[in-house]
């Protein structure tokens, strides 16, 4: 009798934190990976809406990631530099971190995985400024955090975003960059030669984005007579 219920409150129990995250996690990832699609389909059109429209029934939306991986491996020079940034800035941060005591695993495999693709794209295209700007930017964020001070607050500031500044960098990148995720071929269709990017390779026929007036272009599988890349 003494005793006070949800019921005779009128109290509904509250959702549990760790859902609510995850619940909002899953809708951030969703809405930044149709953005992504949607802008990526905007810039390689050169923002011609039509044209984009068109090109939207050859794009698998849920398919974010090969498009994702297309654009900055394509984009390399790009790519590159904004590793530069954001692989010591995540180094520094996680060096921050185990001075406080607090071991992360999955944080060092994030470093170690960056470290790699980043290693791997300098060894690629001999991009040893980047590098040495890479190690300066490193050598100066361990400084910072070494010395109490405004400038270490901002650093913090800083480390505290690096998800939301990947985040933005990824967007701004779809946004700006005009490479297709896709490489050039240079397609022979009897007396007619295209050089275009196949967006989607259907068994009677080719969906393709011309590579220099960027229209939609569907050819029939059966004139193609040779397919080569263009280095």
């Amino acid at each position: 009798m003494g005793g006070t219920s949800e019921a005779s409150t009128g109290t509904e129990p509250r959702p549990e934190r760790g859902t609510a995250h995850l619940w909002s996690a899953g809708t951030t990832a969703a809405g930044a990976a149709f953005m992504f699609v949607l802008l990526r389909l905007m810039a390689v059109t050169h923002y011609d809406w039509r044209t984009a429209f068109g090109l939207a029934d050859a794009i698998d939306f849920g398919d974010a990631v090969t498009v994702v991986v297309g654009t900055f491996l394509g984009a390399e020079r790009i790519t590159l530099w904004l590793m530069a940034f954001l692989v010591p800035l995540t180094a520094a941060g996680h060096l921050r971190h185990l001075r406080e005591g607090n071991r992360s695993p999955g944080s060092l495999l994030v470093v170690v995985a960056l470290a790699v693709v980043f290693a791997s794209a300098v060894l690629s295209f001999s991009a040893w400024p980047a590098l040495a700007a890479a190690l300066a930017w490193f050598a100066f964020l361990v400084l910072v955090d070494l010395r109490s001070g405004p400038v270490r607050r901002f650093f913090h500031r800083l480390v505290a975003r690096v998800g939301i500044l990947a985040l933005a960098a990824v967007l701004l990148g779809a946004a700006v960059v005009d490479e297709v995720w896709v490489p050039e071929e240079r397609i022979e269709l009897g007396d007619e030669v295209v050089r275009a990017h196949v967006v989607q390779n259907g068994s009677q026929f080719l969906t393709v984005l011309t590579a220099d007036t960027r229209e939609k272009r569907i050819l029939l599988s059966r004139e193609v007579t040779s397919r080569t890349e263009v280095d």
